[in-house]
């Protein structure tokens, strides 16, 4: 009768074993990982990212696929307009035939998320109203809308230079 529950025991075990490593290897992405590069990794807010703006580049996507990058805020980091929690789309793009992408922000993601300004009725910036992100490391996030690939990278603001 012991033999009998330890045969069981043991098939029961085995089973368990083989059904896990099968469904790991069922869950394994196919083809490439997908990358992200910031760049540049590092940068203080000014506005010289109106000119020149953060851009990404990107492998690894599935060919002519949509990109979304998204900046990840910070827990209890809120934003006007952005639910608690929430990403913030900064930038998006399509992957070329090799899977690979670039975007850079548009002048008005920058302004929005980035220094946080107001609008006038006019539809200029009100720089007075702007309520620029603190200096820290803040997590960018790009995915692929059919694939559901992601690919995570850094942004570090940094405090502006002492004049």
């Amino acid at each position: 009768m012991r033999t009998v529950k330890n045969l069981i025991l043991m098939f029961f075990v085995a089973s368990l074993v083989f059904g896990l490593l099968s469904c790991q290897t069922m869950t394994k992405p196919e083809g490439p990982v997908a990358t992200l590069e910031v760049i540049p990794q590092e940068t203080f807010l000014s506005p010289a990212l109106i000119k020149a703006p953060v851009s990404f580049k990107g492998t690894g996507f599935d060919a002519g696929e949509m990109i979304s990058v998204e900046m990840v805020l910070p827990p209890g980091m809120t934003m006007k307009g952005i639910e608690e929690g929430a990403n913030v789309g900064i930038a998006f793009a399509d992957a070329d035939a090799d899977g690979n992408f670039s975007a850079a922000m548009a002048p008005t993601a920058t302004l929005n998320w980035f220094f946080q300004v107001g609008w006038t009725p006019l539809i200029k910036p009100d720089f007075k109203q702007a309520k620029p992100l603190p200096p820290g490391d803040y997590k960018i996030l790009a995915t692929g809308l059919e694939s559901d690939k992601m690919a995570t990278a850094n942004l570090k603001l940094i405090p502006p230079p002492k004049q």
